[in-house]
């Protein structure tokens, strides 16, 4: 179901991650952190590809798909769904840019196209998402997006959720 993706945004696209893109895996695997070796990039995308292999409408293990700004074709970041932790009651979108294309809107213009394609062809009943308490600005993508706030997790971060329905009729 979801071995091929490609979704285009007005801005971006999101898409499977490939062998072909071992090297943008390798310097942007963690944003904060320096680059991972070539070796450790293609065992990721051999993990990503084994994820979503086992993905279905109605059921996500883990979905990760490349973020690419149109304009240029640079790999810029990451988003998906995660649901391996069997304690979450449902999957986790996450996203996370490059600084320099923070305060862009870029994470929301991707979160939203992913939501679309969650209760779309996934299928999704709900949705979660957190926040670091310092990282205001991917809250207020959960806003934009029409999440609901849930109040604070278990590690004093942001907590919001969204069922299918609430998703749908806030595109009306």
């Amino acid at each position: 179901m979801t071995s091929d993706l490609f979704i285009e945004t007005p801005r971006l696209i999101l898409r499977t991650v490939t062998p072909a893109d071992v090297e943008a895996v390798a310097s942007c695997w963690e944003l904060e952190n320096p680059p991972v070796s070539l070796e450790v990039a293609e065992q990721k995308i051999a993990w990503m590809q084994s994820n979503h292999a086992g993905n279905r409408p109605g059921k996500i293990i883990h979905l990760c798909l490349a973020i690419l700004f149109k304009e240029t074709g640079e790999f810029i970041g990451w988003c998906g769904l995660d649901h391996r932790k069997e304690t979450d009651a449902d999957p986790a979108l996450f996203y996370l840019l490059k600084a320099k294309y923070w305060g862009k809107g870029l994470a929301t213009e991707a979160a939203a196209a992913l939501l679309d394609f969650a209760f779309g062809p996934l299928e999704l009943a709900s949705l979660h998402a957190g926040a670091a308490p310092e990282n205001l600005a991917s809250k207020r993508v959960m806003e934009k997006l029409g999440m609901q706030h849930l109040g604070l997790d278990e590690e004093g971060g942001y907590a919001f959720t969204i069922t299918r329905d609430e998703f749908l009729n806030s595109r009306k």
